[in-house]
């Protein structure tokens, strides 16, 4: 097969994102529920999240929401969304854990051993490129985030709580100086509002960036396994045979252990892929303008691209992060 196929089939895949944000914001714009909720919103203060500061703006919820969803207490909300990234992170360790394409063998040849080695870094690389994307968006960029940053540069501040501000902050006569300072969650820990700029919704930036980086390492995880297997362990098809010998009966269940541990990491990535994207498209009905949801899609879609596809295309970048199953 040649490698432009791939890529095709790869690429098409990635218009999923587009494609909720799009079903979602037409149920928005044509729901009476989904419009009132948004009206509600805009009359409460918004909570901040210790643990993704940034995406707070994102989650809020007002005390009278009309949909389950549009409640910030919702289970999927405080123990998924709110801790996304330690979701994405766990399914993608138990990945490096579970599956052959990185596990090591006991029966492996130096050179095997070298070539796990280097995919288990590149794999770590392409883990650690997200993660940079994630943080530098959503929780600091030498000071505040890029979303806080770029809610500020388009007019964005903290309403409500500068003058309370103000009296602390001796010296600080200029309300802009004192905006400037905001960030999303100290202003609404100060019970300010975060108004007036373009707030891009690090919501969606989150959950496309991580559904993204485990689906597609995933996949390549997925169709790896069965080479992988027969390269790592050629003894493990006589052994198999040897079933009914009772000397061999520890190694079947090391077998069958193994393919358990296989199993259930996949099911655990692909279960966290869903409710991502289940959470995603409630985003888009419930939460941020248009041009909000779309750029944080924009930053989510532009880094899986990066880091996944153009590898692909680049070979001198594709040998260095590598490509997933490869």
């Amino acid at each position: 097969m040649s490698t432009a196929r791939p890529v095709t089939l790869l690429s098409a895949v990635l218009l999923i994102y587009p494609a909720t944000l799009l079903l979602g914001s037409l149920f928005s714009a044509i729901s009476p529920t989904a419009r009132h909720s948004r009206d509600l919103s805009d009359s409460f203060p918004q909570p901040a999240g210790p643990l993704a500061p940034s995406l707070a703006s994102d989650l809020y919820l007002s005390d009278g929401p009309v949909n389950y969803f549009a409640r910030k207490n919702n289970i999927f909300n405080v123990y998924f969304v709110k801790i996304g990234w330690l979701w994405t992170t766990a399914a993608f360790a138990s990945l490096l854990i579970f599956q052959p394409l990185y596990a090591s063998s006991h029966r492996e040849s130096l050179s095997q051993q070298e070539a796990r080695f280097r995919r288990t870094l590149q794999a770590i690389l392409r883990y650690t490129l997200a993660t940079t994307v994630w943080y530098l968006a959503t929780q600091w960029f030498f000071g505040p985030p890029v979303i806080d940053r770029s809610f500020v540069a388009t007019g964005g501040k903290c309403e409500q709580a500068i003058e309370e501000v103000g009296r602390i902050a001796a010296g600080q006569s200029s309300a802009t100086g004192l905006d400037a300072l905001f960030t999303a969650t100290t202003c609404k820990a100060a019970g300010g509002a975060w108004r007036g700029g373009h707030d891009i919704s690090g919501h969606v930036l989150m959950l496309v960036l991580a559904t993204g980086v485990l689906a597609f390492e995933a996949v390549g995880a997925s169709a790896c396994a069965p080479a992988c297997l027969s390269r790592s362990d050629p003894g493990d098809a006589g052994r198999e045979r040897k079933a009914s010998d009772a000397d061999s009966t520890p190694i079947i269940d090391s077998i069958e252990t193994a393919g358990f541990a296989r199993t259930w990491s996949l099911r655990l990535v692909w279960g966290i892929i869903a409710m991502g994207w289940w959470m995603l498209l409630m985003t888009a009905i419930w939460f941020h303008t248009w041009l909000e949801r779309w750029s944080g899609l924009l930053i989510g879609l532009g880094a899986v691209y990066a880091i996944y596809i153009l590898p692909r295309r680049i070979a001198p970048l594709g040998n260095v992060i590598g490509h997933p199953g490869v």
